[in-house]
């Protein structure tokens, strides 16, 4: 894991590039201020992403007690890795390939069984029709591998496009598209047609 020091290198060079002026030329930013810059940049990108992924990590994770380290871990290194953000490219994206990572790592760490979905993660003592229909959804979801729930949330739950899935997971577009018509083919069994 890198030092504080080298975050601040890495902020630090990500405000550099960040810093230039239209034509080119750098400003005339010190290293403090360049990391300063950096670092209220990543947070203002992160901001509007934050809810989403935190979301997205925790349905990974079968809403595991270690989603909150998970999420950490995810914020932790896209903030030392922000230089190897590219200008121009999707920031959410960027953002949950890093998550994708840290889920697959704890899935190789964690070899037991995650705790079952408990509807009150949702709601306390709604017992709504709706609420039953979510739940129903949760329940199918957990019985999903690690890598199917996780395509099935970032489809369904964080609204990434397939070609945007396959480049978080590393999955070919084909396996995507099988593994998001599987699951609706299954739910549509498990719900019935009138809420497929």
């Amino acid at each position: 894991m890198k030092t504080d020091t080298q975050c601040l290198d890495t902020a630090a060079a990500w405000a550099f590039e960040s810093a230039r002026n239209p034509d080119g030329a750098v400003s005339d930013m010190g290293i403090e201020e360049k990391a300063a810059a950096a670092r209220a940049l990543f947070w203002r990108r992160l901001e509007p992403c934050k809810t989403k992924l935190y979301g997205f990590v925790q349905k990974s994770l079968n809403f595991a007690t270690d989603a909150d380290d998970v999420y950490q871990e995810t914020v932790l290194h896209a903030f030392q890795y922000a230089g190897s953000y590219r200008e121009g490219g999707v920031f959410e994206a960027w953002l949950f390939g890093i998550a994708h990572n840290e889920i697959r790592k704890h899935f190789k760490k964690a070899l037991k069984a995650a705790p079952a979905f408990e509807l009150e993660h949702l709601s306390s003592a709604d017992t709504s029709p709706e609420l039953r229909l979510i739940g129903e959804v949760y329940r199918f979801a957990e019985r999903l591998g690690p890598r199917q729930r996780e395509v099935f949330f970032l489809f369904y739950e964080a609204g990434f496009t397939t070609p945007e899935i396959a480049g978080i997971t590393g999955l070919r577009e084909g396996n995507v598209k099988f593994i998001l018509n599987r699951a609706r083919a299954e739910l549509k069994k498990v719900l019935g047609e009138s809420h497929a």
